[in-house]
């Protein structure tokens, strides 16, 4: 395979030259035959590349030649980049009618020194290229095909799905986990025991720990569970300050603290508590350092635990408290790495050449040597590999000889990589711009993906949806792992490990750097792509040196007030992404507009109020990320003219209360997160016209100023089939529903149809009675959102909905039927599964949901509990604000035989529990939360005892509850009770003496009880004596 960067940059160097010289552009003049030229040279170059890739991992010569071939191809990019960045910017000149003006940033003010220039340096590199294809003659390289056995392209669903069993590691499990149970009698060597786990990367450490954390017989035994990756500074202070951090999820107050007063204040969390505490990856030496780390870990509670995973025997043997707690991890026995690898290569049936197949993967296993990892990254392979032949050229493949060359990559994950699609390659390697074990955003990858080029283009599909198939197929193939899905905030991360981190940076070693405390920057002439964790770090300096920077990303916030004019003199800078940082910065200078190449831009929650006019100079930006610019207080006129601008978001620029004219003329955006009606002369909807690419989430917002339906329908919401997730608002958010201006919603909503396509649906502050009939087309709906919609009387049509699974209902004041009006609910609601009413006061019936599984009722009509019985899959059931209720009806949840979550809250009336009917068993229910209830004085014995398997019962804010004598016998599996602030609770049952499962035991605010637990001395002490672990007023009176 040849060189992945070189050939990738070369074949873009020569399609962008091949464009170009193709272009009619006044500013060609003179340079097409150079630009040919250079186009010879690479093509003459190109061929050799496989076998030169081949060959430089003996030859140190061979090495240096491709790396100036790669300086030069970069530098080749630039001058083309520059000669169309410079077409664009007289483009916009005549567009705005600027003629023979002097511009501080416009070179077109003088197109002849331009063209000299230009014509200068193309002919300064051809003489560079010139010279470097000449020295080719000295390594005799081959022509061949460039990437011959490359996968042509990766379909994840060849991929096998299945959930990485733990293959061969139960054994080494089984010992650990029996040996921490039982520490409290086998082993006397102070108060915390360290294990450590020792063994060469790949090998599954960190697997083997997570696999011991999560296990059910040591979660029971630990008060607190701490997990901490360390990084290669293992700075004592750093550590403690993490661990704190995990322990009281707040950071803020531990930023500036010293080392002493941190270690005092992890003492004070960690006394009477039994811990186990996880350090991933540590690799330090110091015997003193770790001696520094441990003294307020010391003070936990008998039994508590360090368990530290590490690739050197040196550290395990220095950290671990005993030598029977030193766990060495060996390799998978040969049967163990067989079906680890078949479980991936053979997720596929393949009938044909089985046998053979075999034979040739058994071989592949081998080389492997027991690594975990190896064996699944090139199982993932092997999957994609169809014939004999390409089965073959894997096991006799040179790369397997690396491990014998002394390289510290494993031959395995360089031969998938090797194979994959280059512009996957190119991809996948640029991931080595963060540090080791850093947590990196799937959005933040694909854009950055996309801003290069990397990303190619597939007809009419979104770039950034191709992007995440590959970001989907990095993940299946093991080059990415452990992706987290966060619902509430909808972010997608993901990480690498340790050893693929390792490949992507020796592929870069030379383009990518992140810069920590007290490391030097090498090589910065050479540096394209460029991370810090604290954009202070970014020196003049530093900034200065890196002449070529490609890349600038900053994944952490300032240590104080940054100075930010030498960002701004990186001409060549494709990325900037000041992410967290942006929240010091506030403003943007003129000299933005000198970042030329720009394609991606993100200062999000930055405090810039305008943006300066120079931004519409960058011609070549794609990305403009402004989320929660709160200050931000409108957006340039001249924007209209950014016309690459693929991707604008101002999700949550509340500040911003209308959008420039000429939006339409953007005719490239994929995404844009908010489109503001302007009021009277303002901006148009009907500047949507022409946007049909939009895809995405999409947000209308203002729509009271939209005059009447053509201008609505000139929106052409209905061709925008890439939109998933549609936002309409009115904008009456705050208006009385006595009070509501006269309107048109109704006909402007049924002009804004919205494309068949359309996955999410949320309309806010509509104030006609009616929803329009098209709502019933949309059969691909799966969640509805309907918000201050205070007019609307009926959505009886959403029942038909095939896949409608989430529904939200708020502030709908004259709702009353989820049904139609004669009450045939049949086959209504197929697929919902989560309903949320709120402030619906005349909803007073639902219909019968038949797989409705989680409901949410707030604040409306107590009457709709009179249908809840016939809700009979309900899982989860929570109420809560209904002040001025007094009871519930008794046979409410009789019949709700599923229901696993129950909650009451905030209904300070309500006097009694609901009843269940005679012999009726909520066997399912799991968890009963009751807070805030301050009228309520006890729970009715009958309730109790047709709760058998409740397992926690928390009780908060009942001010009146005097007693929980009453049937608490028969909650014989409760193992958690919690009961805060019922200062009236005069003593705890007698009863819980005999609850055997009972572990924990959390009292708060409760005074009177609280007398009566005293240690040792209190009246109720012995009725609690026995359980493991009791808290009162946030203090641990007793675990063990």
């Amino acid at each position: 395979m040849g060189d992945p960067i070189v050939s990738s940059v070369i074949n873009q160097v020569m399609e962008r030259s091949t464009s170009l010289a193709a272009q009619d552009f006044a500013v060609l003049w003179g340079l097409k035959a150079d630009l040919r030229s250079l186009r010879t040279i690479f093509t003459q170059i190109q061929p050799l590349l496989a076998d030169a890739e081949a060959k430089q991992r003996k030859n140190r010569a061979l090495q240096d030649w491709l790396r100036k071939l790669r300086a030069a191809s970069f530098e080749v990019e630039n001058v083309l980049e520059e000669v169309s960045t410079e077409a664009l910017l007289r483009r916009l000149h005549v567009e705005r009618g600027i003629r023979n003006k002097v511009s501080t940033f416009f070179s077109a003010s003088n197109p002849l020194k331009f063209r000299i220039r230009m014509v200068q340096k193309v002919k300064d590199i051809k003489e560079l290229l010139d010279a470097i294809a000449a020295e080719r003659i000295n390594f005799e390289l081959k022509e061949g095909i460039t990437d011959l056995e490359v996968v042509a392209d990766i379909d994840t669903r060849s991929i096998s799905s299945i959930d990485s069993e733990i293959v061969g590691r139960d054994e080494e499990k089984e010992m650990i986990v029996e040996k921490i149970c039982n520490s409290l009698n086998s082993l006397d060597h102070g108060l915390v025991h360290v294990h450590a786990i020792w063994g060469v990367g790949g090998l599954g450490k960190t697997t083997l720990a997570q696999l011991i954390y999560k296990d059910s017989r040591v979660h029971k035994l630990f008060d607190l569970k701490l997990w901490l990756r360390v990084s290669n500074d293992f700075s004592i202070a750093s550590i403690t300050r993490e661990i704190l951090k995990s322990i009281e999820g707040d950071s803020s107050s531990l930023s500036h603290m010293e080392l002493e007063p941190l270690q005092q204040r992890l003492q004070e969390k960690l006394q009477r508590r039994r811990f186990l505490l996880v350090l991933d990856g540590v690799e330090n030496e110091n015997k003193e350092k770790w001696n520094g780390l441990m003294e307020p870990l010391k003070h936990g509670c008998r039994g508590s635990t360090v368990m530290v995973t590490t690739r050197s025997k040196k550290v395990a043997d220095m950290m671990a408290t005993l030598p029977a707690l030193v766990h060495p991890l060996g390799s998978l026995l040969e049967n163990d790495s067989w079906l680890l690898f078949k479980s991936y290569a053979f997720s596929i049936q393949r009938d044909l050449d089985r046998i053979e197949l075999e034979t040739i993967g058994t071989a592949i296993v081998k080389r492997c040597e027991g690594l975990p990892l190896a064996v699944k990254v090139i199982g993932s392979l092997m999957c994609l590999k169809n014939s004999i032949s390409e089965w073959s050229s894997v096991l006799h493949s040179e790369v397997w000889d690396l491990a014998d060359e002394g390289s510290h990559i494993l031959p395995s994950l360089k031969l998938s990589y090797d194979n994959l699609p280059p512009h996957m390659r190119q991809c996948f390697a640029l991931c080595s711009i963060f540090p080791k074990d850093h947590e990196m955003d799937k959005q933040l990858l694909v854009e950055l993906w996309v801003a290069y080029g990397f990303v190619p283009s597939r007809g009419d599909a979104d770039l950034y949806d191709l992007g995440e198939e590959i970001f989907n197929a990095l993940v299946c193939m093991f080059f990415l792992q452990d992706v987290k899905e966060c619902i509430f905030e909808g972010t997608t991360t993901c990480k690498m490990h340790d050893e693929m981190h390792a490949l992507a940076q020796s592929v870069m070693k030379y383009e990518c750097s992140s810069i920590v405390p007290g490391e030097v920057l090498k090589c910065p002439e050479e540096i394209l792509h460029l991370s810090s964790n604290d954009i202070l770090h970014l020196s003049n300096e530093v900034m200065a040196k890196a002449k070529s920077l490609r890349s600038l990303v900053t994944l952490g916030g300032f240590s104080g007030v940054p100075t930010t004019h030498c960002i701004f003199e990186q001409r060549y800078l494709r990325v900037l992404h000041l992410g967290t940082s942006s929240h010091m910065l506030t403003d943007l200078p003129e000299s933005v507009g000198n970042l030329k190449f720009l394609r991606y831009l993100n200062i999000s929650r930055s405090k810039i109020v305008v943006l300066p006019k120079s931004i519409v100079q960058l011609q070549n930006l794609q990305t403009l990320k402004l989320t929660f610019c709160e200050h931000l207080s409108e957006l340039p006129e001249g924007i209209r003219y950014m016309r690459n601008l693929r991707h604008l978001n101002i999700h949550g620029c509340c500040s911003l209360d209308h959008m420039p004219h000429g939006m339409g003329q953007l005719r490239h955006l994929r995404r844009l997160s908010t489109f503001l009606v302007g009021q009277g002369e303002g901006v148009r909807i009907s500047e949507l016209q022409e946007l049909n690419l939009l895809g995405g989430e999409f947000s209308i917002k203002s729509l009271m100023n939209v005059r009447h339906s053509s201008q609505a329908e000139s929106a052409n919401l209905k061709k925008k089939q890439n939109i998933n997730h549609l936002n309409l608002s009115w904008g009456w958010k705050n208006s009385s529903k006595d009070n509501l201006p006269a309107n048109n919603s109704e006909e402007v909503l049924e002009a804004l149809q919205p494309h068949l396509n359309l996955k999410m649906l949320t309309i806010s502050d509509y104030q006609g009675s009616h929803f329009p009939y098209w709502m019933v087309g949309l059969v691909n709906l799966v969640s509805i959102a309907f918000e201050g919609c205070r007019r609307c009387e009926d959505l009886a049509f959403l029942g038909k909905l095939p896949f409608l699974k989430v529904l939200e209902l708020k502030e709908m004041d004259a709702l009353r039927y989820l049904d139609d009006k004669e009450g045939d609910d049949e086959d209504l609601f197929p697929c919902l599964g989560k309903l949320t009413i709120m402030d619906c006061p005349n909803l007073i019936e639902l219909p019968c949901i038949p797989n409705l599984t989680s409901l949410q009722i707030i604040r409306s009509n107590e009457k709709i509990f009179r249908s809840v019985g016939k809700l009979t899959t309900l899982a989860f059931f929570e109420i809560e604000g209904f002040e001025e209720m007094k009871s519930l009806p008794d046979d409410m949840l009789s019949n709700l035989t599923s229901l696993q979550e129950f909650s009451l809250d905030n209904c300070v009336k309500l006097e009694s529990f609901p009843g269940l009917k005679e012999n009726t068993r909520l066997n399912g229910l799991k968890k009963l939360r009751v807070h805030h209830c301050h009228s309520l004085t006890s729970f009715p014995s009958d309730w109790f005892q047709g709760t058998p398997n409740l397992r926690s019962l928390n009780i908060l804010d009942c001010s009146r509850v005097k007693t929980l004598q009453e049937g608490l016998q028969h909650l014989t599996a409760l193992e958690k009770l919690q009961v805060w602030s019922c200062p009236n609770l005069r003593c705890l049952p007698d009863e819980l003496q005999n609850l055997e499962s009972l572990k924990s035991l959390v009292i708060g605010d409760c005074e009177l009880v609280k007398v009566r637990c005293e240690k040792e001395r209190g009246g109720d002490w012995s009725k609690i004596a026995h359980l493991p672990y009791i808290k009162i007023d946030d203090q641990v009176i007793q675990f063990f």
